[in-house]
C-alpha cells in the first residue's frame, strides 16, 4: 500500500511539477495571520493555495484578514500579523519601520483606470471624484500617476477620496458617487460590464513590483521557517496559476464571488504579469522605479536607499531552490 501511494506520488509530481499541493492531515497545524488589503485578484495565489492545500501541506493554518493599509502596517509592526501588504510596509520601512517585503506576485502594477459610462475624455474628469484606497497607497500612487499622463493636474483639477475595499470603490463608481478608479482587473471586467470605460492601464506609468508582501524583521530573525513555509505555499500555487488557469479561475469565482466568465477573463490578463522567469520575485530596475516614486514624497534621496535596506530575497530564493525553480533576471537570482 506504501508503496503504491509513493508511485503515486511520484507520477503526480512528473505530470504536474512542483506546483502539486497533497493537502495533509489537519494537525499540529503552525498559526499564521496574512493581513490583505482587500479581496480580489492582487492576492489571487493566496485564494488558490487555500482552496488546494498548500498552506495544509506547509503545515500552516493561515488566516487571512481584510483591513486597510492604515491598521495593517501598524499592526505588521506591532508583530500582530505575520504577513502585511508590501507597498505600504516599504513606505513605512523608508520611515524607520523594520519591515522588509519578501515576495511580490507581479513584475508591474496592474490597475485599470476605470471611468463612468458618461467620461468621454480626461477633460470630463476635471471637478470630478476619483476613489482611490488610501492616501501614500500603490493605488494612490498609480492613479496619480495615470492622471498625470492623461494631461491633468491631481492636485488642482480633481479631488479624491478614499475608499479602502475594491468592492465598495466599484458601488461608488456604479452609484455616481465617484467617477473614476484604479481597479484591478477583475473589478474592471465587471464594471466595463455594466458600459463603463477604460482609460490607462497603470502598467504603461507605474511598472513597479506589484502586490507584494512583506515581515517583520523580528519575524526573519526569530521564525525564517514560517516565512519560507508560507513562501513555498504561494509559489506552488503561482505554477499551478499558470499551468491550470482555468481552475484558477474556478477558484476565484468561487471564492471572490465573481461571474466564472469574469474571472476567467481576469486570470488571463493577470498571467502576463506573473514574471516566469523568477514567481514571487522582482527586478532591480521595477523597484527602483518604485523608490524613485516612494521617496522622495518622504524628503528622502532615492539613488541613497538601497534595495536590501527595504527587502530581503533570500527566503525566496531558498523557497524556489527547494521547489526545483531556477531564478532567472530577477534581482538577486
Amino acid at each position: 500500500m506504501m508503496r503504491r501511494l509513493v508511485v503515486t506520488m511520484l507520477f503526480a509530481l512528473s505530470v504536474f511539477g512542483p506546483s502539486m499541493c497533497f493537502a495533509q492531515p489537519a494537525k499540529n497545524l503552525i498559526p499564521a495571520y496574512q493581513a490583505i488589503s482587500t479581496p480580489d485578484f492582487g492576492y489571487l495565489p493566496t485564494y488558490v493555495a487555500r482552496a488546494k492545500g498548500c498552506f495544509t501541506d506547509e503545515r500552516l493554518d493561515l488566516k487571512v484578514i481584510v483591513m486597510n493599509s492604515r491598521v495593517s502596517v501598524p499592526a505588521l509592526i506591532a508583530n500582530e500579523v505575520h504577513f502585511g501588504v508590501a507597498g505600504p510596509a516599504i513606505t513605512a520601512t523608508l520611515r524607520g519601520a523594520p519591515l522588509k517585503a519578501i515576495y511580490f506576485i507581479y513584475n508591474t502594477s496592474t490597475f485599470q483606470f476605470t471611468v463612468r459610462p458618461e467620461i468621454r475624455t480626461a477633460d470630463d474628469l476635471k471637478g470630478k471624484t476619483i476613489a482611490i484606497s488610501s492616501p501614500g497607497a500603490t493605488n494612490d500612487m498609480a492613479t496619480r500617476l495615470i492622471l498625470a499622463k492623461l494631461g491633468l493636474d491631481p492636485v488642482r483639477d480633481v479631488k479624491f477620496i478614499a475608499i479602502g475595499d475594491a468592492k465598495a470603490r466599484m458601488i461608488a463608481m456604479d452609484q455616481g458617487q465617484v467617477a473614476a478608479a484604479a481597479n484591478n482587473p477583475d473589478i474592471a471586467a465587471e464594471l466595463v460590464r455594466k458600459g463603463f470605460r477604460i482609460l490607462m492601464h497603470s502598467g504603461d506609468v507605474f511598472p513597479v513590483p506589484f502586490s507584494g508582501t512583506a515581515v517583520n524583521e523580528k519575524l526573519i530573525r526569530e521564525n525564517p521557517d514560517l516565512i519560507k513555509r508560507w513562501l513555498r505555499a504561494h509559489l506552488k500555487a503561482m505554477l499551478l496559476i499558470r499551468q491550470r488557469p482555468d481552475e484558477a479561475a474556478q477558484i476565484a469565482a468561487r471564492d471572490l464571488k465573481l461571474n466564472l466568465d469574469i474571472a476567467r477573463e481576469a486570470t488571463t490578463q493577470v498571467l502576463q504579469f506573473m514574471y516566469p522567469n523568477d514567481p514571487g520575485g522582482f527586478t532591480e530596475k521595477g523597484m527602483k522605479i518604485f523608490l524613485q516614486q516612494t521617496a522622495p514624497r518622504l524628503g528622502i534621496d532615492p539613488d541613497k536607499v538601497a534595495i536590501s535596506q527595504v527587502a530581503d530575497v533570500s527566503f525566496l530564493r531558498e523557497a524556489q531552490r527547494e521547489l526545483g525553480i531556477k531564478c532567472r533576471d530577477g534581482y538577486g537570482c
